[in-house]
């Protein structure tokens, strides 16, 4: 996706500077721009860390999600470093639905990103 530096800042702003999945803070560069569809974000387009990329790879933010929902018993079935911290108590395994922090952030004032537009839009600020 070529984007302009312009644009490409406002997305990495769309949703506080963070990935559009995981939440964590983007980095000014290497973080990738991705379509992930009008059904989930106005304007379609997201900010994601490579580490996000890299794991949910062509998959929709569904498939993601369900890629995700099974990592704990994956980790538990293949890792004995996991299964000797669970056994000590270094973690806990935690079941709960996957929410994507984009899908958090919809709850506050959103900050929208348009492809048409230079910079982010707040649909709060426009009255």
């Amino acid at each position: 996706m070529n984007l302009s530096k312009r644009k490409r800042e406002a997305l990495r702003e769309q949703f506080r500077g963070c990935c559009a999945f995981c939440g964590s803070k983007l980095p000014s560069r290497e973080w990738h721009a991705e379509f992930i569809g009008e059904d989930y974000v106005k304007g379609g387009i997201v900010a994601v860390c490579t580490e996000c990329r890299s794991t949910k790879g062509s998959a929709s933010p569904e498939a993601f999600r369900e890629l995700l929902s099974q990592q704990v018993e994956r980790a538990q079935r293949h890792s004995v470093n996991f299964r000797t911290a669970l056994r000590f108590g270094l973690c806990r395994v935690k079941v709960s639905p996957i929410v994507f922090w984009f899908e958090r952030c919809e709850s506050s004032p959103a900050v929208t990103f348009s492809p048409n537009l230079a910079t982010p839009h707040n649909p709060a600020s426009a009255a």
